[in-house]
């Protein structure tokens, strides 16, 4: 990912730590969940309520910053990959999510 306060900028939003710290967090960690999620950005800033990790997965996603999805039988997933035309692989035994490129000329979906 760019720059967590430049990406913050570019899109009209004010730069805040837990903006920034959720951005990094879902950098180091494509697939994550909120809660995974949470769990970093508590590392680095110390303190902030899932509540509010929600609120800015919320605004990033409507923003097109991170985009949201959603595996059947899984709690939502997180990643900084947008803008191209990828699937993603999801393992039915541990859950593991892998990113599987589209077929390179037109995109088939």
């Amino acid at each position: 990912m760019r720059d967590p306060e430049t990406t913050l900028r570019q899109h009209d939003l004010p730069v805040t730590a837990q903006r920034t710290a959720v951005l990094r967090a879902v950098s180091r960690h494509p697939h994550a969940t909120a809660d995974t999620i949470a769990e970093v950005v508590r590392e680095e800033l110390g303190s902030i309520s899932r509540q509010s990790v929600y609120n800015v997965l919320n605004v990033l996603t409507d923003k097109g910053i991170l985009r949201r999805i959603q595996p059947a039988d899984s709690a939502a997933l997180y990643e900084d990959r947008i803008g191209d035309n990828h699937h993603h692989l999801v393992c039915r035994s541990c859950g593991h999510t892998e990113d599987v490129c589209c077929a390179v000329g037109a995109a088939p979906c």
